[in-house]
């Protein structure tokens, strides 16, 4: 039987500045010498709530890589060890990186503290976006950040923002085209969205930045879909494009339905118990709290069974644009009979009349489906769908 990969995410909470559109979970301070010790103290206390030994170390935020390189090599290190004693090993040691904060020396520090990928924030090259989302790097900054990660043997991941008011038709293409000149595996292209509670929404509301316009935003998603894979970027996941082989592994657990342990505070974990019950947590505290109690910091958990786990589980694996979802798999994994899992497969066949996704049968017999490439421009659709089938049972 098949065993499901499961990984390890360390969320890095601090940063040096908020970023208008940012909503995720950060606190704007420098990194603290403590927090290592604080991760590899809680690493060692809830180990055991995987399944078995994680193949992929990721460290996100927040602003991993305001972490000096001496620390990360001790983090992963410690990890690495442990999972080599319990008979595994991690193929994939992912960080994302500011480009702030990147210099030669430090992808090199990277390199040999055992980090395999990275992922750069560099959002954009064109230094009229960049000041719209209100960045602190250029795009000449960028280019030799992308360079000397590069050059230093790291597998290169770089994320930019489209849909961004008033931007060139040609920009996205030209960025583009810069990653792949530079030999840029990995390219993520995420739609600028407004979430609430950001600085963003208030300049805009003050009319000190240009509103969104959705139809653009739909425009600069299709020409994305068009551009990278020409480059050499085939479509993965909705909004990541990889060279074969660059792929990120440990993305894929999450849409696989593969275990996580999150560890730091704002992390979310996942596991499947022997129930086949859905185990969520997710850490509720900030650093100066989270870092006298890591091991049983303050959290809240959830618990998800039957056809609500497997919808769920459904509508986030069909991300997953070349692996899809193999129903029955999934199914027999959450403990779902065939008639109980009817009611998503019927709203995945309704979808499928809008060609928004397509079923097929695999090398074991199973049916699988995925979202068509119109599919992935409507993606939340397809997911409300999908959970909206599981509410009406």
């Amino acid at each position: 039987m098949r065993t499901n990969p499961c990984g390890v995410y360390v969320h890095v909470p601090f940063c040096r500045r908020r970023c208008p559109y940012c909503d995720f979970a950060f606190e704007v301070r420098d990194a603290d010498a403590r927090f290592v010790d604080g991760v590899v103290a809680e690493y060692f206390a809830r180990r055991g709530e995987l399944p078995h030994a994680p193949t992929t170390l990721s460290l996100g935020g927040g602003t991993p890589s305001s972490l000096p390189a001496h620390d990360v090599a001790r983090l992963v290190d410690t990890i690495a060890a442990d999972v080599a004693r319990d008979g595994g090993a991690l193929a994939e040691i992912a960080l994302e990186l500011n480009p702030e904060d990147v210099d030669a020396a430090y992808a090199h520090a990277l390199k040999d503290a055992g980090v395999t990928r990275v992922s750069i924030g560099v959002q954009s090259f064109d230094d009229d976006v960049l000041r719209y989302l209100g960045r602190a790097h250029d795009g000449a900054r960028a280019s030799r950040v992308v360079d000397a990660c590069v050059a230093a043997g790291l597998r290169v991941g770089v994320d930019l923002i489209i849909g961004v008011p008033g931007e060139r038709i040609d920009r996205f293409v030209a960025d583009a085209q810069n990653c792949a000149a530079r030999g840029v595996g990995h390219v993520s292209a995420y739609v600028l969205t407004l979430e609430e509670n950001t600085p963003l929404v208030q300049l805009i509301a003050t009319q000190k930045r240009a509103s969104i316009d959705e139809d653009e935003q739909a425009d600069a998603y299709e020409r994305a879909q068009e551009v990278l894979p020409g480059l050499g970027y085939p479509a993965y996941e909705i909004s990541s494009y990889a060279k074969t082989g660059d792929e990120s592994a440990h993305n894929r657990i999450y849409w696989g339905g593969g275990a996580y342990l999150g560890l730091g505070p704002s992390a979310h974990s996942m596991r499947i118990d022997d129930d086949k019950r859905v185990i969520r947590r997710h850490t509720l505290a900030r650093f100066d709290e989270w870092i006298g109690s890591a091991a049983d910091a303050r959290c809240e958990r959830e618990v998800l069974t039957g056809i609500a786990a497997f919808s769920e589980s459904v509508a986030f694996g069909l991300r997953d644009l070349q692996s899809g979802v193999a129903i029955a798999e999934r199914a027999r994994r959450l403990g779902v009979s065939t008639s109980e899992a009817s009611p998503v497969v019927r709203a995945l066949e309704d979808e499928a009349r809008f060609e928004l996704v397509r079923f097929e049968r695999d090398d074991e017999g199973d049916v699988r489906v995925f979202l068509t490439a119109k599919g992935a421009r409507f993606a939340d659709r397809v997911a409300r769908a999908v959970l909206a089938a599981a509410d009406d049972t």
